[in-house]
């Protein structure tokens, strides 16, 4: 049977809600408190399945309460006990097991109780299979153009974030590699048009659907909270960003050696860093891994021409364009290569074809080093 406790800073709400539990007979009640403290201070002593909580206490709210549990005790499950209207309430069921509200009745109580139960055979199934799922379940993220995740039997793939902010925050998260941010700085970065309780509480919706994903999936970290702060470590997912980033650390790059690993890098970057996302914060590193990526891209191209490798290095070009169009550097490469196969009709429509398009868009005209050599490959 699976053992609750009750928190909640009103007398004859906890009685109430006690004699409802214990008429339904399926779970057993191994306390009850009127502050959110004592109830931490049972779960120090004693172990609990369930904890019901109130989510308008004085001092140490519900949400709060939640998230102390959590960071203690990560494996016992929330039930959340409000007078809030059912507009509010949906957020809550983000990471609840469910939600009641007051006044609570016996039918209620009674489908809070077979959630209970479902969960209980969830955590059956999941030990007893918690080894096989372990060998299959390498979390690993995609960051280029746009945030996926990637393996995990548990979830069949599938991740369903319901709300952008959860999903941001995951982002962000991964972003910090690892590190400490405080609870301020996370709300200022994602929430700072909203007034400070109710960033608070989105924060803690967001934190905890995280947490529930990451249960979901099978992998044994979580969203770790400390002296009111938080992060995810990083060490144990992999991301493309960080594969791509540790090839391309290394310079000068070795092309004879390692060719097969720089042509793996590329095949990485997809589109920009979490391009589709448009996230203010992660511009600064989406410049910053724009460029590596478009160095590598011209040095492998320049490595191709002077290996005699010119409609390679043609290809490689023509693609990077896409990405990088008013780069003359780009243009000055593809002019060395139509004029190394002696296609001057190609040459001639590649400069022509750049020169307009600065022109129409920007309103300039390319470098005069581009023009130059223009001139003396065309002659």
């Amino acid at each position: 049977m699976l053992k609750v406790i009750l928190v909640d800073d009103e007398e004859p709400a906890l009685i109430h809600l006690e004699r409802l539990l214990r008429a339904d007979g399926r779970v057993q009640v191994v306390g009850k408190y009127t502050s959110a403290m004592e109830g931490l201070d049972h779960l120090a002593r004693s172990y609990a399945d369930i904890a019901f909580l109130d989510i308008g206490m004085p001092e140490m709210n519900g949400l709060e309460a939640a998230e102390r549990i959590q960071e203690l005790y990560p494996a016992i499950r929330i039930v959340y006990v409000t007078a809030y209207s059912a507009y509010a309430v949906e957020a809550f069921e983000l990471h609840a097991l469910d939600y009641l509200l007051k006044p609570v009745d016996s039918a209620r109580i009674g489908k809070t109780i077979d959630r209970i139960e479902e969960y209980a055979k969830l955590l059956n199934n999941q030990a007893q299979s918690f080894e096989a799922l372990a060998e299959r379940n390498e979390l690993s993220v995609r960051c280029f153009k746009r945030l996926e995740l990637v393996g995990g039997a548990a979830l069949n793939g599938k991740v369903k974030w319901r709300t952008k902010k959860a999903q941001e925050l995951f982002a962000y998260f991964l972003h910090l590699e690892g590190a400490w941010v405080t609870r301020e700085r996370l709300i200022e970065t994602l929430w700072r048009e909203y007034e400070l309780d109710k960033a608070v509480t989105y924060l803690h919706h967001s934190v905890s659907r995280i947490r529930w994903l990451l249960r979901e999936w099978g992998v044994s970290f979580t969203v770790e909270f400390q002296g009111e702060s938080y992060r995810l470590p990083y060490a144990a997912i992999r991301t493309d960003v960080a594969e791509f980033e540790e090839t391309v650390a290394e310079l000068p790059y070795q092309f004879q050696d390692n060719w097969s690993r720089y042509e793996h890098a590329i095949s990485l970057y997809k589109g920009d860093y979490l391009e589709d996302h448009n996230y203010a914060w992660a511009e600064t590193k989406r410049i910053n891994l724009q460029h590596r990526y478009f160095r590598l891209v011209s040095s492998m191209a320049r490595y191709e021409l002077e290996e005699g490798r010119a409609q390679s290095a043609i290809q490689r070009l023509t693609t990077a364009q896409i990405s990088f169009p008013y780069s003359d550097e780009i243009c000055r490469l593809l002019l060395a290569g139509y004029a190394q196969i002696g296609d001057t009709e190609s040459l001639n429509r590649c400069y022509e074809t750049y020169a307009q398009l600065l022109l129409q868009e920007l309103g300039v005209i390319p470098e005069r080093q581009t023009t130059d050599l223009y001139h003396q490959l065309s002659q």
